[in-house]
């Protein structure tokens, strides 16, 4: 995997959380807390939370390649 894909990778994660989020508001808008904005809220952390831990991955190793 190149770094490229790594960027490309985290970029669809953050896509995917605001997705989810914008999801999860217009369910709460509509029919309140239910099932599908709770999910929807969990996708979006877990995506966030992805997202975070592989942008830091990236840094790190684009951090070890510029030292090399």
């Amino acid at each position: 995997m190149t770094l490229k894909n790594l960027l490309i990778q985290i970029i669809i994660r953050f896509v995917f959380a605001v997705l989810f989020i914008w999801l999860a508001v217009d369910a709460v808008n509509t029919a309140g807390w239910g099932f599908m904005a709770i999910v929807s809220v969990l996708f979006a952390t877990s995506d966030v939370v992805k997202g975070v831990r592989m942008f830091n991955a990236y840094l790190k190793i684009k951090d070890s390649m510029d030292k090399n």
